[in-house]
């Protein structure tokens, strides 16, 4: 199938041959100027279902981005209308995978861009690898998105390109977090089936216990689950201090309101996901307070946008002010999925063949609003660490609750703004 994806980007480049001219693009290889054309770039993403909240800022982004750069990209001196084919994933693997081959076999595509967990992005990361599409994403750990897809560290892929925090990194951010609080050293897996709960404990579980820390697995559950009873209860009686696990936000309402509801009362609770929105925080009023989540941006990251031409807080501030409502983690890398998108292009020698596009994401080296993106860095083929801090909800000045960074020990540039706490109740 990736022949026929060449094929098809050959006739194209033929059909436009007549007005092909020489011209400069700024990197060492030679390039020739080409017939403007409209370049489509195909974004899955889950507008609906228990993961549209990840979904919130991208109308924003876009229109923050189209009103800065306009309607059409510079490459190699020629100016190229773009548009973008937008799809729901429906919160489903399946239909995430449906969508992404309708943006190749029938939208005809040149690039996919992607995002929200590893139940988004994995799957449509394979239909670009199966047809020979160019495909970049984020906002899925490193682990669930290489190892869920079968990757393998000695070969890697040959068209998808995924950036975001690593569950090692997270593993070592989260030790360094609860070793400054006072617990007994007994944490409860809160793990689904899905590709960040496997991933999670078969990661965390061997990290944890080697730093001395006991772990209560029940194992692995199906959502949407209707109570979490069962997992209450072991946690319970195995007397975990800290919760640690990943779950969309309903899932982890349900978990939170059976844990009131038996009087289990844990020291420390990080839980992936559900903890990232505000607005799922703000339903939980006061019994968010002391609540944790691994942060991959914030309003504090010291970090800028080369294509927009601001810094982290004021991204931030202009949601802020335009949308009326507070900002997530999400907001950066939202931004920051466009930020590479657009930089891979203007560096692609010939956007008529898929292959092109390819070798330009491939060799990214770029300086984003969330951190340092190279592709050829790792710690996995195909993909780029971005930085990591954690943060707990406590009680805001401008809204209702707000995050706090309490440990930078994984990316010492962000400063600490609290002490790290307990839960009160």
């Amino acid at each position: 199938m990736t022949t026929s994806r060449v094929d098809r980007a050959d006739f194209l480049k033929g059909a436009a041959a007549a007005g092909v001219a020489a011209a400069a693009t700024g990197v060492p290889q030679v390039t020739f100027a080409q017939a403007p054309r409209t370049i489509k770039i195909g974004l899955v993403q889950p507008m609906t279902g228990p993961l549209a909240f990840f979904t919130e800022h991208m109308p924003f982004v876009l229109a923050q981005i189209k009103g800065k750069i306009g309607t059409s990209i510079d490459v190699g001196g020629t100016k190229h209308p773009y548009e973008i084919v937008i799809k729901d994933s429906q919160s489903s693997p399946n239909r995430a995978s449906e969508v992404a081959r309708e943006l190749i076999l029938q939208d005809k595509v040149d690039l996919i861009a992607t995002y929200a967990t590893p139940e988004t992005v994995n799957p449509v990361s394979d239909q670009c690898e199966l047809n020979g599409v160019p495909c970049i994403s984020n906002d899925a750990p490193l682990e669930p998105y290489f190892f869920g897809r079968k990757g393998d560290p000695k070969k890697g892929f040959e068209w998808t390109y995924h950036f975001f925090f690593s569950a090692g990194t997270l593993a070592k951010a989260m030790l360094a977090y609860w070793n400054k609080l006072p617990t007994d050293k007994v944490l409860g897996g809160l793990w689904g089936n899905d590709g960040d709960g496997i991933a999670q404990s078969k990661v965390f579980a061997a990290e944890f216990t080697t730093a001395g820390y006991k772990v209560v697995d029940p194992g692995r559950f199906d959502m949407p689950a209707s109570n979490y009873n069962a997992q209450i209860a072991a946690f319970s009686s195995g007397h975990c201090d800290i919760i640690q696990g990943v779950l969309p936000p309903p899932e982890f309402t349900t978990f939170w309101n059976g844990v009131a509801q038996q009087g289990y009362k844990p020291k420390s609770v990080y839980v992936g996901k559900a903890c990232e929105f505000p607005e799922p925080i703000y339903a939980l009023h006061d019994r968010c307070i002391g609540l944790t989540v691994e942060t991959w941006w914030s309003k504090f990251h010291p970090y800028s946008s080369h294509l927009i031409g601001l810094t982290s807080r004021q991204l931030a501030d202009s949601w802020e002010d335009a949308e009326k409502r507070q900002y997530s983690m999400a907001l950066g890398f939202r931004h920051a999925l466009w930020e590479v998108v657009f930089d891979v292009l203007k560096r692609t020698q010939d956007v008529n063949k898929a292959a092109s596009i390819r070798d330009a994401i491939r060799t990214t080296k770029y300086e984003s609003i969330v951190g340092p993106i190279d592709f050829r860095t790792g710690p996995f083929p195909n993909c780029a660490e971005t930085p990591l801090v954690v943060s707990q909800w406590f009680k805001g000045s401008k809204y209702p609750y707000e995050l706090a960074i309490v440990d930078n020990s994984t990316t010492p540039a962000v400063p600490v703004a609290h002490k790290p706490e307990l839960i009160h109740y």
